[in-house]
C-alpha cells in the first residue's frame, strides 16, 4: 500500500514538474518570439522613404517600455535613460536614416526569467551599409537585453553591452 502511494506521489511530482518546465519554456518562446519581430522590424532592405522610416521606428518603439535605459559603458558610451516612446522613436529614425542595408542576427540567445522580469543574453550581428558608397560594415557584440511583463506583453525595458566580440578575438 505504501509503495502505491509513492508512486502516486513521484507521479504527481513528475507532472508537476513537466507542467512547470512547459510554462516555463512558453514564456521563453514568447520572449525569443518578441525579440524576433524587433529584429525584423529593425532591418533595413533598401533605401527607406522618411514615411516608412518613421513607421517602422513607431512599430519598433511601441515593444519597448515608455522609459528605457541602456548601459553601453563598456563602449565607453555611458548609461543612456530614454523617457519616452517618441524619443526612442526619434533615434530609430535617426539611425535608420544613416543606412542604406541592415542585415542583423541574433545568435546563442539565454533567456531567464523571474516572475514578470526576464534577461537575455545573447550575441548580436549586424551587416550593412551606408548610402552614397559610404562603407560597409559588420559588428559582433554580445549583450544583455531585459523586459518585464505588462499587460501579459513582454516589452524591453532596457539593455547592456557587454563586449564586442570583434574586438575581442582581434587582440
Amino acid at each position: 500500500m505504501m509503495k502505491k502511494y509513492l508512486v502516486w506521489l513521484l507521479a504527481a511530482v513528475l507532472v508537476a514538474t513537466i507542467i512547470w518546465i512547459l510554462q516555463g519554456s512558453d514564456e521563453q518562446r514568447e520572449i525569443l518570439e518578441r525579440l524576433e519581430q524587433i529584429r525584423a522590424l529593425a532591418e533595413v532592405d533598401e533605401q527607406e522613404t522618411s514615411l516608412t522610416r518613421v513607421s517602422r521606428a513607431k512599430q519598433i518603439s511601441s515593444l519597448f517600455t515608455p522609459q528605457t535605459h541602456y548601459d553601453l559603458t563598456t563602449l565607453e558610451l555611458g548609461v543612456t535613460v530614454l523617457t519616452t516612446r517618441d524619443e526612442l522613436a526619434q533615434r530609430i529614425v535617426a539611425g535608420r536614416s544613416k543606412l542604406q542595408s541592415l542585415q542583423l542576427e541574433l545568435l546563442a540567445p539565454v533567456v531567464l526569467v523571474d516572475g514578470d522580469h526576464a534577461t537575455v543574453s545573447l550575441t548580436g550581428t549586424a551587416v550593412g551599409a551606408t548610402p552614397h558608397g559610404e562603407g560597409q560594415f559588420m559588428d559582433v557584440h554580445r549583450v544583455e537585453i531585459e523586459l518585464v511583463r505588462t499587460d501579459g506583453d513582454w516589452l524591453v525595458s532596457g539593455g547592456r553591452h557587454i563586449r564586442d566580440e570583434r574586438a575581442a578575438f582581434s587582440k
